[in-house]
């Protein structure tokens, strides 16, 4: 929200500026433009390639919450709800990639795919590596097309940590985009709305106006949870070996405790079937201004399990 709305064209800037003064050990602006701007983290170091986040902005803690030790080296957002430009792409990854290279890791939509595959080409003709990782976890976009048409929602959080493990652990910048596209295969998120004046849950419904894949005219949060686990599953089909990741992620008009009781419901349901590895619970993208959820599912092998050992401690969640 800015209040003044003649400052609207520099949102990332104003925003970065702040989170810079507030937490100069954490963070630190390195790109200020119109319509966009990019923080990285103080400690990073140029010792393995830069982990690159970026989308819209406006949709806390996506993305600039996701830039932390652990997690993404850098973040790169344009103004509310708009892809950055590529501009502000390549100058970002000149300062964090320009000794070992660089990781696009970003939501498939238009906007960030033209913007992301641009400032790419620009880094290769300067002779940095760069690889790039799409996020399509969306089970309710682009149905009937193939899984590559999916948008993105919170799915990411969990391929950003991965990638920062694998970073960590010395793999190469290949094989690090390698392992995250197939995790992304495995990767699936399932809005969930709920309208109290209308009696209506909406199941996949996107945060721009697109319209839910199936409703129900019932208030009954167990029956909620199973839906949801039933739609998300039958997506995924966790496979023998599989233990679930799971994110229950609070859109901005749902209150604190009401995330862990979905979340002890969404328990209930996935272990009668599967192995549940993990579970969290916070606000890992707060775009929509309503009362629900986002579920996030990662069907995640042994390999996957170990590239998201640890614990991330940011200043929004806990990952």
């Amino acid at each position: 929200m800015i209040w003044n709305t003649s400052r609207m064209d520099y949102f990332a800037a104003d925003f970065f500026q702040g989170m810079g003064l507030a937490m100069p050990e954490r963070y630190r602006p390195i790109v200020a433009t119109k319509n966009a701007g990019a923080i990285m983290r103080s400690d990073f170091e140029a010792e393995r390639f830069a982990i690159i986040i970026s989308g819209g902005g406006g949709n806390g803690p996506l993305f600039p919450g996701y830039v932390s030790r652990g997690l993404a080296d850098a973040a790169v957002i344009g103004a509310p709800f708009a892809a950055p430009n590529a501009y502000t792409l390549y100058e970002t990854g000149k300062q964090v990639g320009l000794e070992k290279g660089v990781l696009f890791l970003y939501n498939n939509f238009a906007g960030d795919y033209l913007n992301n595959d641009m400032a790419a080409e620009f880094l290769q003709m300067d002779g940095i590596p760069v690889e790039s990782v799409l996020v399509t976890d969306d089970i309710a976009s682009a149905v009937g097309e193939e899984r590559s048409a999916r948008c993105g929602r919170c799915g990411i959080a969990y391929l950003i940590k991965m990638a920062a493990n694998c970073a960590e652990a010395g793999m190469s910048l290949s094989e690090t985009a390698q392992a995250l596209r197939w995790a992304n295969l495995r990767l699936g998120t399932l809005s969930v709305y709920v309208d109290f004046q209308r009696n209506c849950i909406s199941y996949g419904a996107g945060f721009s106006g697109e319209g839910a894949v199936c409703s129900a005219s019932h208030m009954d949060m167990p029956m909620c949870a199973k839906e949801t686990c039933r739609m998300l599953l039958s997506d995924l089909e966790p496979r023998r070996g599989e233990r679930l990741y799971v994110l229950v992620n609070r859109l901005r008009n749902t209150s604190y405790a009401d995330g862990y009781i979905f979340a002890n419901l969404l328990h209930g349901e996935l272990t009668q079937t599967h192995s549940v590895a993990q579970i969290r619970v916070g606000n890992f993208s707060n775009i929509e201004d309503v009362y629900g959820f986002s579920v996030t599912i990662l069907c995640a092998d042994a390999e996957q399990e170990r590239l998201l050992a640890g614990t991330c401690y940011t200043d929004g969640f806990i990952l």
